[in-house]
C-alpha cells in the first residue's frame, strides 16, 4: 500500500473488520489469544483478545477518535491515535480489514512461499487441514526425548546401515520392486503408505518448529490431482526470530522423517515372506518414500529445498517476486530492483520447465491408470 493511500485510508472512516474471518481462542496460551484464519489466502494468525475486540471497532463507520474513544469506555485501554493508527496500518497489510472495495493482506504465506498454482481451489483436497499445536504441546510434554540430537544421530546411523544392507541385495530388491508393480495390489497399499509417510514428513518438521518454541498454525494433508502433499505453517514472526541454523535443522528434519520411514520399510521387506502382503507393503513403503522425497528436494517445485533457498537468499515470495520481474522486463515496465535479476529469471525458467514436467507426468499417469 503506497504512502498517499495509507494517509488517505488513515484519515477516512472506510476501514472495516472482514466478518469472513474465521476465530477460535488458543486455550494453552500464557495470555489470551485468538487464531485468525484467512480463508483469502488460507494463512493464520496470532493475535491477542484486547487487539481481536479493537479490531472488531473498526465498521467503516468510525473515525479513529470515535474507536479511541470507545476502546477507552469498554475495555479500559488508552491508546493514543498514533499508535492506534500504526495498529490500523498492521490491520491493513494482514488483510484483517478492508478499506472500502480495495481487498488488502498477503496473497501467499510469506513464511514458505507455498501455493499450488491458480487451480488449487478446484484441484486440492484436503484429507487433514488442522491447528495442531494443542496436540503437539501434549506429545512433547510426554516425549520430548523425540528432538534429542543424540536420538537423531543414532537414526541416522540406523538409516545408513538400512540402506547399505539394502543395496547389497538390490538385485533381489528391484525384483521384488518389479513383481509388486506389474499388479494391481500395490495400490491397496500405495495410498495409505504415501499418506502416512507425508504425515511422518510433516511431523518432523511440527516437532523441530515446537521445540524451538515457534507455533505451528496449520497443518494439512490432501491431495492435488492424483498427487498426495502435505504442509506445515508456523507462526511467522517466532519463525522469523529464529537463528539460520534453527530454521536450516527445521528444514531438514521433514526429509530425514522420511528417510527413517523407509529404513522401516527396508526393515519390513526383509523379515516377511515373499508370499507375504505385508513384504509387499515393505517395497512400497520404500519406493513410495523415497519417490516423495524428490518433489521436496528439488527447487524447482515448492518443498524443502524452495523454502531452504527463500531463506538463505532471504526473499520469502521468491518465485512471485521473480515472475513479476521477468513480466514486467517482458512487457517493456520499469523495474525497480535489478539486485538479483540473474536469480530471478533462473527461478521463472526452471517454475515453467518443472510445471511443464509436472503436468506431463500428471497426463502420463492417467493415461496408464485408465483402461
Amino acid at each position: 500500500m503506497n504512502d498517499t493511500l495509507l494517509q488517505a485510508v488513515l484519515a477516512s472512516k472506510n476501514c472495516y473488520y472482514r466478518n469472513e474471518l474465521e476465530c477460535e481462542p488458543l486455550p494453552e496460551s500464557t495470555k489470551p489469544k485468538y487464531r485468525v484464519y484467512d480463508p483469502h489466502n488460507d494463512i493464520a494468525y496470532e493475535i491477542g483478545a484486547i487487539e481481536l475486540k479493537l479490531a472488531k471497532l473498526f465498521n467503516g463507520e468510525r473515525s479513529l477518535e470515535k474507536i479511541q474513544q470507545l476502546a477507552a469506555e469498554r475495555f479500559q485501554a488508552v491508546i493514543s491515535l498514533q499508535k492506534l493508527g500504526q495498529f490500523q496500518t498492521r490491520l491493513l497489510h494482514l488483510g484483517l480489514l478492508n478499506y472500502g472495495d480495495r481487498r488488502g493482506g498477503l496473497q501467499r504465506d510469506p513464511a514458505t512461499g507455498i501455493t499450488y498454482g491458480p487451480l488449487k481451489r478446484f484441484l486440492l483436497f484436503n484429507l487433514v487441514k488442522m491447528n495442531p499445536q494443542p496436540a503437539l504441546d501434549r506429545l512433547y510434554r510426554v516425549a520430548s526425548w523425540l528432538c534429542s540430537p543424540i536420538l537423531h544421530a543414532l537414526l541416522m546411523v540406523s538409516v545408513l546401515t538400512a540402506f547399505t544392507w539394502l543395496f547389497t541385495r538390490w538385485v533381489l530388491f528391484s525384483q521384488d520392486v518389479a513383481a509388486t508393480y506389474l499388479h494391481w495390489s500395490w495400490l491397496f497399499w500405495h495410498y495409505p503408505v504415501i499418506l502416512s509417510s507425508i504425515a511422518i514428513h510433516e511431523l518432523g518438521h511440527a516437532l523441530c518448529c515446537r521445540h524451538y518454541r515457534v507455533r505451528v498454525t496449520d497443518f494439512g494433508i490432501g491431495i492435488y490431482t492424483l498427487l498426495a502433499t502435505g504442509w506445515v505453517r508456523p507462526e511467522q514472526r517466532t519463525w522469523s526470530a529464529l537463528t539460520p541454523g534453527q530454521r536450516a535443522i527445521t528444514i531438514l528434519m521433514g526429509p530425514a522423517a522420511s528417510l527413517y520411514y523407509a529404513a522401516v520399510g527396508i526393515v519390513v521387506w526383509g523379515i516377511t515372506a515373499a508370499d507375504s502382503p505385508f513384504h509387499s507393503m515393505g517395497v512400497v513403503m520404500v519406493v513410495a518414500s523415497c519417490l516423495s522425497l524428490l518433489p521436496t528436494l528439488l527447487p524447482i517445485y515448492n518443498g524443502d529445498t524452495w523454502l531452504a533457498l527463500t531463506e538463505y537468499f532471504n526473499q520469502p515470495r521468491l518465485r512471485q517476486r521473480a515472475l513479476r520481474y521477468c513480466r514486467q522486463k517482458l512487457t517493456g515496465k520499469t523495474v525497480e530492483n535489478e539486485q538479483h535479476r540473474q536469480l530471478y529469471w533462473l527461478v521463472s525458467i526452471l517454475t515453467v520447465l518443472g510445471w511443464l514436467v509436472a503436468w506431463c507426468a500428471i497426463i502420463l499417469m492417467i493415461t496408464r491408470l485408465l483402461p
